[in-house]
């Protein structure tokens, strides 16, 4: 095997998929206590350093879409900090989707720099993000649903993101841990038929808190019904 030394410093992973557990257990612990299902700024400052620690990883790794991805969710865990300052203190939409467009430049220069630096100028944007096991060998369809899987589980950031800019405040709500659910599900499957040790360990740890969400949240809307007939 050809030595590498982004393989030393693979484990930074493991670091920001820990941090992207923790956020959960977190809020799920908060919101037992609660008996609701709650979402704290505490989440979204533990997701912002989770954001952050990815994108330096993925970045090292050379693996452009999901650093692409972490810059992103960076630039929406920061707005829903922002969102629930008091509404004199909050940024303006222009400004959030200029963050968006910054946090993309930066990636984009990153790799930039790294093809002149140590490929000669050639682009590499989808190294593989593993040195354990042969991954060359997976079926197409397996890659296709896989995928699939990974934009599901970063399309939730998006939706809630969305949402919250529609109502102003920091919201998310039970679509949110649906498509959690739905997409960790997907991904954990795929990244452990692909040998990723570092990128299944974050959806798997998640499965348990997306759960217990929709099941406070059901159990809140229950109770209000009772209150209302």
């Amino acid at each position: 095997m050809e030595f590498d030394w982004r393989h030393i410093i693979y484990p930074i992973g493991f670091l920001a998929n820990f941090l992207f557990a923790i956020r959960f257990i977190y809020q799920w612990f908060y919101s037992e206590a609660k008996q609701k299902s709650i979402v704290n700024s505490g989440f979204w400052k533990i997701s912002l350093l989770g954001n952050f620690v990815m994108m330096v990883h993925t970045m090292i790794q050379l693996q452009f879409g999901v650093c692409v991805i972490q810059a992103w969710n960076g630039v929406i865990s920061w707005r829903n900090l922002n969102l629930m300052k008091d509404t004199s203190k909050q940024a303006k939409l222009p400004t959030v989707l200029f963050f968006f467009l910054f946090a993309s430049g930066v990636v984009i220069m990153s790799f930039l720099i790294q093809s002149w630096v140590f490929f000669d100028g050639e682009f590499i944007w989808a190294r593989t993000p593993t040195f354990l096991g042969k991954q060359d060998d997976l079926p197409l369809a397996w890659h296709l649903v896989g995928i699939a899987g990974v934009i599901l589980f970063a399309s939730r950031f998006w939706v809630q993101w969305w949402r919250s800019e529609m109502h102003q405040k920091s919201h998310v709500g039970r679509t949110f841990w649906w498509i959690s659910l739905i997409g960790a599900t997907i991904s954990a499957i795929y990244f452990i038929r692909l040998h990723d040790i570092v990128n299944c360990v974050g959806p798997t740890l998640g499965l348990i808190p997306y759960i217990r969400n929709l099941m406070l949240i059901n159990k809140h809307r229950s109770k209000k019904a009772m209150v209302k007939s």
